[in-house]
This record gives C-alpha cells, sequence and structure tokens, in this order.
C-alpha cells in the first residue's frame, strides 16, 4: 500500500468506522448510498451513535414503513436495550439535493407522526412507519436515522464485520428494496493528532509573480503551505536538500506556521527566483522546489542620480509605528446581488465569519476591517426561502497592511430544484428555484459525461421581483439516462453568475450520478492530495465543489468517495 493510502486510511479510522455498500442479490430492487457511520468501534461499546443514510429506490408511500436490523455474526450481537423509545430516535429526509428537514416521531404512527416501533435484545430492530397524513418519501430521496440519545445500541463484543440490514415496505406491508452497511468492531485506534506529517507539505499561492514596476525596491515573498510549517530559499541553487539550505533563508510565519513570508529588496531591470522548500513538524520535507519567479522593469527615463530616501514618519502621521503602513491591518469589502431577502453567509477561510440578509433591492455590502497581513479564501453564499443553496462564490486574495481591498461585484448563482428526480422518456422535467430578481436565468441540461459531444438543452427564463423562477425542460428524443441539470444569472451580455449546484435527473430510470468525476475537485485528471487538501479546507461545509455527493455537507460520505476513486 503507498504511502498516500496509509495517510488517508489513518485520518480515516481516527474519525468514525466508515461503511461501505455492500450489494445483495435478490429480486428486491437495491437501495443506494448506504452508510452507517459510528462513533466508536470499539468491542460491547455502549455509548455508540449510529448515523444511518441511504437513498431510496421505490417511493415510500404513506403508511409505508422502513426497517433497521443489525445482524449477528458467529457469536457477535448487538442489542438494543429495553429502554430505548422514540427519544433515542431522530429521522430527516433530504429531497432534491436540499437540506436534510426532520420529520415528527411518535411511539405510535398517527395522522401526522411518524411512528416507531423498537424490538429490544439481541439482534433486535427499529420500524418506522410512515405518518398516515403526511407526503411519503420519494424515490431518490436520501433518508438519515440516528439512533442513539440516553439510549444506545450495544455493540457486539468479538472483533468482526457487522451487517446493518435495511428494508423498505409499501402501505400494505409487501416488501419493496434492500440495502445493507457493514461495519468493522475493532479495539480503538490511536493516531498522531498530526497523522498528516507522514507527507511533506503542500506549497501554494506563490506570490509574487510576473513583472513588477520599475521602481518596485522591495517585496514581500510569500506562499501558503497546507499544514504547520518551515520553509526556506535559495536564489542561487536549484535542488538544494532542504536540510542543507541555510538557516539565514528561513520565512517568517503566520497563520498557525501555514502563511510564510519574508521582505527582501529588489532593484530594476532584474529576473529574480526563489527555489522553495518546507518542512512538516515531524521533519519530513519537501524533495522537488516550489519556484516563486517575478521580474522587476525598468523605471522610464531613469536617472543615474540615486533617489534620496523617504522622510522618516511623523509620530502622528498614519504611518507612525514600528513598520508604518506595511504592518497595519488591511479592510476587505465583498459587495455584490443575490436573491433578494435571502439568508446570506460568508466565509473566511472555510469559516463563517459573517451571517447577514440580502436586501430587498437584492444587494449586499460587508466589510471587514484591520485584519492581519496575509492571504485569505473569501466565500458567499445564500439559502433561498425554500432553504435551497446557492453555490459558493470564492475568491482568494492576498491582504496588503492599510489597503482597503474590494471584491466585487459578486453574482450569486440562483438555486435549482427539480419536482422530481426521475421523469419518463419524453416527459418535460419541471424546474424551479430563486434568482437575483428581474435577470435572465439560463438552464443547461446535459447527459452525465457527454456534456461536450452530447446533446445539450437550454432553456431561458426571468426572475420575478421576488427572485422565484420556474420553467420546463422538453426531453424530447434524448435516451434515457442521467442528466446533469444547472443554471445561472445572465446580469449582462459579458457578466453571469457562477454556475449553480448541480441537480442530476433520470430519464427513463433513477438517476445514478457518477461522482467519480466529482471526486477530481482540481480537475486535473487525478484525484489525489491536492484534491485531499481542497475537501479537508471545506471540511463540515456546504462548498458546492468540494460536496462531493451534493447533500449539502462535506463530510465523510464524501471523503469516501473521494477514496474510493483514488489515483494518487
Amino acid at each position: 500500500m503507498s504511502l498516500y493510502r496509509h495517510f488517508l486510511l489513518a485520518f480515516f479510522v481516527s474519525f468514525y468506522s466508515l461503511l461501505f455498500f455492500i450489494p445483495i442479490f435478490a429480486s428486491a430492487a437495491q437501495l443506494s448510498m448506504v452508510s452507517d457511520l459510528i462513533t466508536d468501534s470499539t468491542p460491547s461499546a455502549s455509548t455508540t451513535l449510529h448515523t444511518i443514510t441511504f437513498s431510496t429506490g421505490s417511493v415510500i408511500p404513506p403508511n409505508g414503513s422502513f426497517s433497521i436490523t443489525p445482524e449477528g455474526n458467529t457469536g457477535g450481537v448487538f442489542t438494543i436495550p429495553v429502554g430505548m423509545n422514540v427519544s433515542d430516535i431522530a429521522l430527516s429526509v433530504s429531497s432534491g439535493g436540499g437540506p436534510f428537514l426532520a420529520r415528527s416521531l411518535a411511539a405510535s404512527q398517527s395522522v401526522l407522526n411518524d411512528g416507531v416501533t423498537i424490538v429490544s435484545g439481541v439482534n433486535g430492530s427499529i420500524t418506522i412507519k410512515l405518518a398516515s397524513g403526511v407526503a411519503g418519501i420519494l424515490s431518490g430521496d436520501i433518508i438519515k436515522v440516528v439512533i442513539g440519545n440516553t439510549n444506545f445500541i450495544v455493540s457486539p463484543s468479538i472483533q468482526q464485520s457487522y451487517r446493518i440490514r435495511l428494508r423498505t415496505f409499501d402501505a400494505g406491508g409487501s416488501f419493496q428494496d434492500i440495502g445493507t452497511a457493514m461495519i468493522a468492531i475493532v479495539q480503538s485506534v490511536a493516531v498522531d493528532a498530526a497523522a498528516g506529517n507522514v507527507i511533506p507539505p503542500i506549497r501554494s499561492n506563490g506570490l509574487p509573480t510576473g513583472l513588477l514596476p520599475g521602481a518596485t525596491t522591495n517585496v514581500l515573498i510569500s506562499l501558503n503551505t497546507d499544514v504547520p510549517a518551515l520553509c526556506k530559499f535559495s536564489t542561487t541553487t536549484a535542488s538544494t536538500s532542504f536540510p542543507l539550505m541555510s538557516s539565514s533563508t528561513i520565512f517568517t510565519t503566520a497563520n498557525n506556521a501555514t502563511l510564510h513570508y519574508i521582505s527582501t529588496p529588489v532593484f530594476q531591470n532584474d529576473i529574480f527566483t526563489y527555489y522553495i522548500r518546507c518542512a512538516n513538524e515531524s521533519f519530513i520535507f519537501n524533495t522537488d522546489d516550489y519556484i516563486i519567479t517575478f521580474e522587476v522593469g525598468v523605471i522610464p527615463n531613469a536617472s543615474t542620480t540615486p533617489l534620496p530616501p523617504p522622510p522618516p514618519p511623523t509620530p502622528s502621521g498614519p504611518s507612525s509605528g514600528s513598520g508604518g503602513n506595511f504592518l497595519k491591518g488591511g479592510d476587505v469589502t465583498i459587495s455584490g446581488s443575490g436573491i433578494s431577502g435571502a439568508s446570506l453567509v460568508i466565509l473566511k477561510d472555510g469559516k463563517i465569519v459573517k451571517e447577514d440578509v440580502v436586501s430587498a433591492l437584492g444587494s449586499f455590502t460587508n466589510s471587514f476591517t484591520s485584519l492581519d497581513r496575509g492571504t485569505y479564501t473569501w466565500g458567499v453564499y445564500v439559502k433561498d426561502p425554500d432553504g435551497n443553496f446557492s453555490s459558493t462564490y470564492n475568491s482568494t486574495i492576498y491582504l496588503v497592511g492599510g489597503t482597503n481591498n474590494i471584491i466585487a461585484p459578486v453574482y450569486l448563482s440562483p438555486t435549482i430544484k427539480s419536482a422530481t428526480k426521475k421523469v419518463e422518456l419524453g416527459a418535460s422535467i419541471s424546474l424551479s428555484g430563486y434568482a437575483i430578481s428581474l435577470t435572465p436565468v439560463q438552464v443547461i441540461m446535459n447527459k452525465q459525461g457527454d456534456a461536450l459531444s452530447g446533446k445539450i438543452i437550454t432553456a431561458t427564463t426571468t426572475a420575478n421581483g421576488n427572485g422565484s423562477w420556474k420553467l420546463t425542460l422538453p426531453t424530447t428524443g434524448l435516451p434515457k439516462g442521467t442528466y446533469e441539470i444547472k443554471a445561472q444569472s445572465l446580469i449582462t451580455k459579458r457578466d453571469q453568475s457562477v454556475f449553480s449546484p448541480t441537480l442530476y435527473v433520470g430519464i427513463g430510470e433513477n438517476p445514478n450520478p457518477n461522482f467519480k468525476n466529482r471526486a477530481d475537485l482540481n480537475h486535473d485528471g487525478k484525484v489525489n492530495l491536492v484534491d485531499f487538501s481542497i475537501l479537508l479546507f471545506n471540511w463540515k461545509g456546504s462548498d458546492t465543489t468540494a460536496d462531493i455527493n451534493q447533500d449539502g455537507t462535506v463530510n465523510l460520505v464524501d471523503f469516501s468517495i473521494m477514496l474510493a476513486n483514488w489515483t494518487g
């Protein structure tokens, strides 16, 4: 097994035991995306939280049901305690790729409440019967059941792999679909908190680049690493081993040693090259050069007489204090247009720093002041009145002290949802969502994996004054299969928003999204550590690129998809 795979496996086990879908060859249809994430894999653990998710293959109608049955294996058994009741179960459903919405549970099924029946004891079961007066669960919806609150399923005492069997039933109690998750009961694995240290630091965002003005006399050389690191450079010799690089060339660090910078004088009419290598906290260092190269131009009509030195700052002036404006904080202003009245979220380096509301006119402006110098990645997205999310607009900037950096105009994508996940051959697809009000919305549909050579269907409408929009896509003449659908706002002939999150709709069959291509987050044809670092950067967020399975959260399900498609 390669070093990369050792690292990924160690990272994975340190969080949870991942459950893999095991196909059952029977006459019933298969449930898809089946998993059970457990918080403790230790034998006989009595406080293990089970989070079971699966996607339905058939409609579970009102009065329909589904069951969860942990199964034993050669002597090892699960035990459902006698005290477990409805308060220990939580059920939520994601429809059309939207957020998970909770369903109301009770000890007995009623018109409004789903009923929970628990069979306690060795290899017991949990059955949930849907309410008679509430909409059922559609084919392709994702069901999430969390088991454990005051009482928990007791794990087997024998270290083995075990099945969690899932079955669905129609309103008459007839068996419909089946699926199986498998979990491993093993002793806890202790992983070094710096497990990533077996991999050399990933370097990125080297600055400056290109041609600088001839009058430039001093520059700030900087780069980022994905983990805390120590970086050194050489300006004369390429391929110098990290230990042999001079200690006088160590970069200054910031942002928990993930931002590295050094100030250095430069001269006109010259090219400057820096060969950079870094080492992590376990002294695992790069064996190749990361190169930052730039050129300083010539001052037009430059005099041979040297320029006089600048006057010293006055104590009361704006540049007073050590370092002057160079060490002062910088400001960032983000402004743009989005869905009128929608909830607005702003991210800084993957974390929420501001929650606001788009104005009634569809505009927003937010400022952040006195930020430390360095590199920041900003993200902006909205949630529409129906709870659907736009794509995240991302922008990375390097912040210089004493400056106000404006990120504008930011045109946020429309939101999009489909009335159904599957249509028959030749039937139309009804779509709706929200967008920047009174602007055209263009929808594009193509067959999955065939965006360039296949037939592309487009349709355009205009968002209403409140931002809502609807349209119908024809499918006449299209072959059956899974289709990708996305939308964008057309602001002007030259300006348009980013695309919305992708919808997957099946024509003539249930949609079968191929997330293999989505695992290649940076679209370089490989699924490797670069994609993994993007995934980690957006962990527990809702970035639509890193959210491989499009369930609204970047989590272990996305990580498992990436691991399954790893190329290195």
